[in-house]
This record gives C-alpha cells, sequence and structure tokens, in this order.
C-alpha cells in the first residue's frame, strides 16, 4: 500500500542476530503513526505478541506431566464419518443419505465453531471405527455388520483420502484417536478463532463426546478434574500468557504446540490451587 505496489502478496525477511541483547520489536499501526501500539518478541524460543505480559508470566512455561494436550479426530471424509439427527430421529450423512447404524462406533461430536461459541449440541455424530491409531478395524464386521456395509459402500471415498498418514493402516483408519479420546470429561478450545474460549464438555446420552481435528482439549476423568482444569485454563495468568504469544492474523492462532508450552502445575501453584 505504501509503496503503491499491485502485488498479491509479499515477503518480508528480518535477519535476528541470536545473542543479541534485544530481540524485541515494536509495532505501529501504520507508517505516519508516531507510537508503537505494542511489541512483538523472540523469547525462550518463542515469538510472544505482547513481550510485557509475557515476560511478566515467563516463569508459568515448563512441561506438562500430568496433561497433555490433544486433538481432536483426523479422518479427512466428512461426508461419510460425520452424521447428523434431522427432524429429531432421522440420521443422515453429508450426501444427504438416510442411515440406520448401530451405536457401537457412533459418538456424538462438536465441530470447532461448536466449541468456539459454547454450543453444546446432540445433534452431530461422528464414526470413530478405531480405539487407537493402527487398530484393526476388521472386527467391526461381526461387531456392527450395518456400519461395516456403509464404511464399504464409501470404500471408495475413504480410499482415496491423499494424506500419507493413512497409508499401510487397516482400511477406515482415523487418526488423533486413542485413549484420551473416550474421557468422559473434556476442556476444549478450537484452534481457528480468534476468541478464545475454553468449555468443560461431559458425556452425551452416556457417551463421550470427540471432536473434529481443529479441536484441542484436555481430557479429564471426572466432572471434578474437569472443573479443576477449567480453573486453572481461565485464571488470570494462564490467560495473559496464552494471549501473549497468539497472533490474531494467523488461520490457526490456537495450536496444541502453544497450550504445551504453559505449564498448569506452575498456574496451580501461582492460583494456590
Amino acid at each position: 500500500q505504501h509503496f503503491g505496489a499491485a502485488v498479491d502478496a509479499c515477503l518480508f525477511v528480518l535477519p535476528v542476530s541470536i545473542g543479541h541483547p534485544s530481540q524485541d520489536c515494536d509495532v505501529f499501526e501504520g507508517l505516519a503513526a508516531d507510537e508503537p501500539s505494542g511489541t512483538i518478541g523472540y523469547h525462550d524460543g518463542v515469538l510472544v505478541s505482547d513481550v510485557d505480559a509475557f515476560m511478566g508470566h515467563r516463569a508459568l512455561i515448563g512441561a506438562n506431566a500430568d496433561y497433555v494436550w490433544r486433538s481432536g479426530v483426523k479422518h479427512d471424509c466428512s461426508s461419510v464419518m460425520e452424521l447428523a439427527v434431522k427432524d429429531g430421529s432421522q440420521m443422515t450423512n453429508g450426501l444427504g443419505e438416510p442411515l440406520e447404524l448401530e451405536d457401537t462406533y457412533l459418538f456424538p461430536m462438536l465441530k470447532s465453531s461448536d466449541v468456539a461459541k459454547g454450543r453444546l449440541r446432540a445433534d452431530r455424530f461422528m464414526i470413530v471405527p478405531q480405539r487407537e491409531i493402527g487398530g484393526d478395524t476388521s472386527g467391526i464386521a461381526d461387531n456392527a455388520p450395518r456400519t461395516w456395509a456403509y464404511l464399504t459402500e464409501h470404500g471408495d471415498r475413504l480410499d482415496a483420502r491423499g494424506s500419507v498418514i493413512y497409508r499401510g493402516k487397516p482400511r477406515f483408519s482415523v487418526f488423533g484417536v486413542g485413549g484420551y479420546s473416550f474421557a468422559p470429561w473434556k476442556v476444549a478450545i478450537s484452534g481457528f478463532y480468534k476468541v478464545a474460549r475454553f468449555v468443560k464438555v461431559g458425556p452425551n446420552d452416556g457417551k463421550p463426546v470427540v471432536f473434529d481435528d481443529t479441536v484441542y482439549f484436555l481430557p479429564c476423568w471426572s466432572e471434578e478434574e474437569a472443573d479443576f482444569v477449567m480453573a486453572l485454563v481461565q485464571s488470570e495468568p494462564f490467560t495473559k500468557l496464552m494471549h501473549s504469544m497468539i497472533f490474531s492474523d494467523e488461520k490457526r492462532p490456537i495450536t496444541a504446540e502453544l497450550l504445551k508450552r504453559i505449564s498448569l502445575e506452575r498456574v496451580a501453584e501461582t492460583v494456590g490451587m
């Protein structure tokens, strides 16, 4: 804009001298601004969006011994694997086909938009054919024959998934699945939205809720534990440190890597829990 160049994008390269006394850079709203609106920097191996807030809470940076942030289930075929109940009873897939499947491999699901808006709905489901990555899926044929027939009928779509993570794995495999996926309680946050909102999610009709792979969550094994975790992630120290590392203009402002940087144990000590 400043140079009047009609281009789609530009690349800005900033050489940084590692070890230099200052790793900070003032940010201005525009070239005509006299005062900076904030300061970004590179500290503790992390690019931070708010240096003052980060430095004020950097003691909370550390590994988590007991809690590991997980992502939701990755299947890359929503038209087949994600189902919805319409008119209160009829289940359909993303292709608009009516279905009657066993509930053995069906789990209530929330999408990233649901989590971001705190919308704990009960009309979406996901087929989760495995309990762990690489788990055998052939048993579905005996345990849930209608589900097996449905997956086989749409096998061409599932087989066409391009990601290398599915190569050499059992047919109909998914990723981002493990014991943590089936924890009855979870504290979750969407990775796609600029407003960082945590929600507590409990079981739906006796079954654990699963998420799509743009949601990050901590598995909890009781509601009391989920309440404890919610108190930590909503505390002022956690919130200020997390926001100091978020760049809101990124496509996915919140990532598991960012969340894992904050030690919940240190947060608990700080807030006296």
